[in-house]
């Protein structure tokens, strides 16, 4: 029996033996690479894409499956074929982000630790096409031209800005001019130069540089409302009442004096209910929008209907108004709508 027990043991150690003998070389005889993956604060970014290739001899490890775990790690055994390689993470949010020249050795687990910086997504220089690398090109070439003419061009616009200020709105329009002649790209510039057009009754002109302004940056809300007031101007009302309600749409914080410029377009227009529905969502955004409350008093004295309304916006403007001339139309105003 003991005979018996020892030869089993025996055959066990030798089992044991065997399966280390052949599974050590497989653990061996391979390369491997460990990808970290964190954003700019340390902490791990997971369900990161991750392309492995290889840079000597093509190979690509990719898909669904090649992803960074909750650890924002991911491991790929690569085989025993030797090579050079490079790694590319991608994730939604975040710039791309890559490392190269990682030769990993026989039996060797190389760490990539690789950090994510928030942005999107664009053609890292090794996968631009040749139309890519044109392009590419030509924007540096461009970026570089605009950093040489950027002293002459903010000499122009300053000297422009300050004689703007000073009331010279023909000097100040032919320095922006020669400004844009410089780098016409620029809609601050342009905008600048509609508003000297607007100050010297050249509407057209206004238009036109507050609409190549827009083209360049059409989240502006100010170019909007610019654009309104010349509308308005040129009897354009619907147009004029458009471009006010996009300004207040893109700039809340700015929304009690576009509605204010929405409501002067309407009452110029001879639609008064329409303009109180809009000195009215001025002052919601600004309850203390003084101007609002009195052309919604204004806007109002046509209709006996609204003649409480109108007192009301009356009294407030008399409370709050800073112009001594309404103030006292305003009293006159209450008094005449039977208001004490």
């Amino acid at each position: 029996m003991k005979v018996t027990i020892l030869k089993l043991m025996t055959s066990v150690v030798l089992i044991a033996g065997v399966l280390l003998v052949f599974s050590t070389p497989a653990l061996a005889q391979n390369r491997a690479i460990r990808v970290k993956v964190t954003d700019e604060n340390g902490k791990p970014v997971d369900a990161a894409s991750i392309k492995i290739e290889g840079t000597d001899v093509f190979r690509v490890f990719e898909g669904n499956r090649v992803r960074t775990d909750r650890r924002g790690e991911f491991l790929q055994l690569l085989g025993q074929q030797t090579g050079t390689y490079r790694v590319i993470v991608r994730k939604d949010g975040f710039e791309p982000a890559f490392k190269d020249n990682i030769r990993p050795e026989m039996g060797e687990e190389v760490p990539v630790e690789i950090q994510l910086k928030p942005g999107s997504d664009f053609k890292l220089p090794f996968e631009m096409s040749d139309a890519d690398r044109a392009d590419y090109q030509r924007r540096i070439e461009d970026q570089k031209k605009r950093q040489q003419f950027s002293a002459a061009v903010k000499k122009h616009f300053d000297q422009g800005v300050a004689l703007f200020d000073a009331g010279q709105f023909a000097e100040a329009l032919a320095e922006f001019l020669a400004a844009l002649e410089t780098d016409s790209g620029q809609p601050g510039i342009l905008a600048r130069a509609g508003d000297c057009y607007l100050r010297l009754n050249r509407n057209e002109e206004a238009l036109d540089a507050y609409d190549k302004a827009i083209t360049l940056d059409p989240m502006d809300a100010s170019l909007y409302a610019q654009k309104g007031v010349v509308l308005s101007r040129l009897g354009k009302a619907a147009e004029s009442q458009e471009m006010f309600t996009r300004s207040a749409e893109l700039d809340p914080k700015g929304a009690a004096q576009n509605f204010y410029n929405l409501g002067v377009t309407l009452v110029n227009a001879n639609d008064m209910m329409k303009a109180a529905d809009a000195f009215r969502q001025s002052i919601a955004a600004d309850p203390n929008y003084a101007e609002s409350y009195y052309l919604l008093g204004i806007s109002l004295v046509n209709d006996e209907n609204q003649f409480a309304a109108a007192i009301d916006a009356f009294k407030k403007y008399v409370e709050i108004g800073k112009r001594a001339d309404q103030v006292q139309i305003a009293k006159d105003m209450i008094s005449a709508l039977g208001g004490s």
